[in-house]
């Protein structure tokens, strides 16, 4: 899910250049790091050039249980529930390489600001559905 190696130099300055038409300032951040965002003051997303190009989105849905046996049986609902969004859906729901946490994640190709909004504006659209969903299991 996360990769060390910095961010191809096109995607960077496309991320940074998103970052400016958000108003976020060029002082604030290096044009290498992800953009931390917050949307509708409830969600939080990440947003991250990455080392082939093109950027990722991501933001965390829930722990996982301790519990063998729940950790399981919620894996087990959100997969099946993710299967019936992925034709409609560009975002994904993976499980953190520490295996702790179930995070909503799309990668995004694109050349333009705009390109990026509109994909921002989907995923939180997934988002607010996999919020409560993840959370009602």
């Amino acid at each position: 899910m996360r990769s060390t190696a910095p961010p191809d130099p096109a995607s960077a300055s496309l991320l940074h250049a998103y970052a400016q038409q958000l108003g976020i300032s060029a002082d604030d951040r290096s044009v290498n790091e992800p953009l931390d965002m917050q949307v509708d003051d409830r969600y939080r997303l990440r947003l991250r050039g990455l080392p082939q190009g093109g950027i990722v989105i991501v933001s965390r849905l829930r722990s996982l249980p301790d519990e063998e046996f729940d950790r399981d049986e919620l894996l087990l609902r959100v997969s099946q529930m993710a299967l019936g969004m992925m034709k409609e859906h560009a975002s994904t729901c993976v499980v953190d390489s520490s295996e702790r946490a179930i995070w909503l994640q799309q990668t995004i190709a694109t050349n333009s600001t705009h390109d990026v909004d509109e994909a921002v504006g989907e995923f939180v659209n997934a988002l607010a559905f996999w919020s409560k969903a993840v959370n009602a299991i």
